[in-house]
């Protein structure tokens, strides 16, 4: 009898080989990743890209941020460069508009008497009468002046004679009681300031006439300063004194000066040297028309400002000057200053084509305009 193999069996060669050829093709078909989706390492590589991506982006972002920065900054500097290039031009402008005023306000030579006037007056036992001093070229009243820039704007000048104003060290306190009443304060109030700067110049430390003393009526208005006990060297100093409230120095300030060592002042130039707070009326007054004293026209305040064509001040020059010398003719700058404030004072304007604006365009052909 004749045995036969199962044609299931697994020892045919035939079956076997197609048997394990399907086994792994499905095994690696399980292995395969399926249609759509990515390995690990694929994965993890383009992770790697989009950080480098990301990174070269905030990179460029941060270098045009800061490009932009510097184009900016420099932007800025040129503007600052180019402002600051303009305030020294105007400063210098004002500065030489200034100086010239100074220049203008020098005394003029008086011719000295003759022979025949002396011996005329030892015959008659008189004095030699001076000659009159001619007009200066440009008010010293404290009325403002304007001239015209060729390129647009204005240029004010003002100039105030420091003997028409009362001297806080020289005048007494009975004529600083007597202008104070005349400049508006009642009676009290003007007894008060008086003897305060009275005070406050004075040695010592007895007061005038209230019977306290003087550092005592400091402590009760709650000040931690006491007077000075020496000339006043500002006139800023009078805001220093018990009675001098901020609305009241501002008010009283344009009546003083530190540069008028007289017991009087000249009553003639007074008006607008004070901005019209002691009228000419006022002034006609005898109790203070005994004070009347010609000026010596040696010390003057002189105020120049360049303003643009919309009124704002570009420049401003300040000076405290005085002439000395045998002859007057020695000009010393006291104080030269730049205010922070608009400069001038209300008043009439001289036309532009005046006489001082004409000298002013000669000797700055750059800075005035003279109509023709």
């Amino acid at each position: 009898m004749i045995l036969r193999r199962s044609p299931r069996s697994p020892d045919t060669p035939g079956r076997s080989v197609a048997g394990r050829s399907r086994f792994v093709g499905l095994l690696m078909a399980c292995l395969s990743p399926r249609p759509g989706t990515r390995t690990d390492d694929a994965e993890a590589s383009d992770g790697e890209a989009g950080f480098v991506l990301l990174s070269v982006l905030l990179a460029a972002l941060l270098f045009v941020a800061v490009a932009a920065s510097f184009a900016l900054r420099a932007r800025i500097l040129t503007l600052q460069t180019g402002n600051l290039s303009e305030m020294a031009r105007a400063q210098a402008e004002i500065d030489g508009v200034a100086l010239y005023a100074a220049d203008a306000l020098r005394p003029p030579k008086v011719a000295a008497p003759s022979e025949a006037d002396l011996v005329a007056a030892a015959l008659s036992g008189g004095k030699v009468q001076a000659a009159p001093l001619p007009p200066l070229p440009l008010p010293v009243d404290g009325i403002p002046l304007i001239c015209h820039r060729p390129q647009g704007g204005t240029l004010t000048v003002r100039a105030v004679d420091q003997g028409a104003l009362i001297d806080l060290n020289g005048a007494s306190v009975p004529m600083l009681r007597e202008f104070l009443q005349a400049a508006g304060l009642d009676s009290e109030t003007a007894r008060r300031l008086a003897d305060e700067i009275g005070d406050f110049r004075d040695p010592d430390d007895a007061p005038q006439e209230n019977g306290i003393g003087e550092r005592a009526q400091y402590r009760q208005a709650g000040l931690a300063w006491g007077p000075a006990n020496r000339p006043f060297v500002d006139v800023e100093e009078i805001a220093r004194l018990p009675s001098a409230m901020p609305a009241l120095v501002a008010r009283l300030r344009p009546l003083f000066t530190v540069a008028n060592p007289r017991a009087g002042l000249d009553l003639s130039q007074t008006p607008g040297a004070t901005a019209g707070l002691l009228t000419a009326d006022v002034l006609k007054q005898p109790a203070l028309a005994r004070w009347q004293l010609a000026s010596p026209r040696t010390d003057f305040m002189v105020e120049a400002a360049l303003q643009r064509a919309d009124g704002s001040v570009a420049a401003a020059r300040h000076a405290f000057l005085r002439f000395e010398g045998p002859d007057g003719g020695a000009l010393r700058i006291v104080r030269w200053l730049r205010p922070p404030y608009e400069v001038g004072a209300p008043g009439r304007a001289e036309p532009s084509d005046d006489a001082f604006c004409a000298g002013l365009a000669t000797a700055l052909p750059a800075a005035v305009a003279v109509k023709r």
